[in-house]
């Protein structure tokens, strides 16, 4: 298939009209390709995501011109749930805060202990239970892992079924009985600010809280106060409601205690960046085939 190839590095946002207006196709990541930009591109026919979310497209606007997107389902699960884990165990014993107390050396060689740096004593991995939100392929890796370290697993229903499906435990009772919750479901009209005061108060006092799935699922506002309070003993986020993540943003800003931030790397590994390279090649090839596969525009 002839064609022309312009790549950017990076893109503000006032550069992207004009640098996609006349595209075909699109390869996108973290690029906004709002309803405006959509709106004013006569030619295109397909974006390619290269990755798995694809919340910063305008999904409805797409399907209002016919416009094909696909994504990289499960391209850096594998990465997300061992990201996940690190993450789980810097908060859990605060990694990052006897990382900077040691290179003070003053308080360890005045105290000798530092044990009361900790506010409630860590548990071992076999006396934790997991509760997983979201079970798609992060879901099923993150499952694994726990498992391989011997933690209780429950695995959440929807917030609002009417009836449980086989092997899950309702949404209140994963946030009432886990010890450690994590989050790995995609961002929707139906997820966003999923976890808020409410559900935080509903956790336990000692419970830990790992957010790897989209900014603006848990409530970044509500979780500022939850650490505060100490409705919940820790936190850890990969992700932000708006990133890059600034000083405007409440989690930087009002530096909550017991929080460690990472800035949405959790995906970057090696097999994550074969696998997209692969699927993303795929996606095009079966587009131009008229064999699309991989679509998030197929219904509303």
């Amino acid at each position: 298939m002839p064609h022309e190839y312009h790549e950017y590095d990076n893109t503000p946002p006032e550069l992207v009209l004009e640098r996609v207006k006349d595209a075909t196709i699109i390869i996108v990541t973290r690029v906004h390709l709002t309803s405006e930009v959509v709106s004013q591109c006569p030619n295109l026919q397909f974006i390619a995501v290269m990755g798995i979310g694809y919340n910063t497209i305008d999904i409805t606007e797409c399907r209002k011109h016919n416009i094909a997107v696909s994504n990289c389902p499960a391209s850096s699960s594998e990465a997300v749930a061992e990201h996940a884990f690190a993450l789980y165990y810097a908060a859990k014993r605060r990694i990052v805060d006897m990382h900077l107390m040691t290179l003070k050396a003053e308080e360890w060689p005045v105290k000798s202990s530092v044990f009361g740096m900790y506010p409630h004593l860590p548990r071992v991995a076999r006396h934790e239970t997991m509760g997983i939100i979201g079970y798609g392929a992060l879901g099923k890796h993150i499952e694994k892992i726990a498992k391989a370290l011997s933690m209780t697993v429950l695995i959440a229903d929807r917030k609002s079924v009417a009836s449980l499906r086989p092997g899950r435990t309702s949404f209140v009772d994963t946030l009432q009985k886990s010890t450690v919750l994590m989050i790995g479901c995609p961002l929707d009209e139906t997820s966003r600010d999923m976890i808020g005061e409410g559900e935080l108060k509903m956790m336990q006092p000692t419970a830990s809280l790992i957010n790897v799935a989209r900014g603006g699922v848990v409530n970044e506002k509500a979780l500022v106060k939850a650490l505060k309070e100490g409705t919940i003993a820790n936190a850890a986020t990969d992700v932000f409601e708006i990133e890059p993540a600034t000083s405007a943003n409440p989690l930087i800003s009002e530096t909550p205690p017991n929080l460690t931030l990472s800035p949405h790397i959790a995906w970057y590994a090696d097999a994550s960046l074969e696998n997209l390279q692969r699927i993303v090649k795929e996606n095009i090839e079966g587009f131009v085939r008229g064999e699309p596969v991989n679509l998030v525009t197929l219904s509303p």
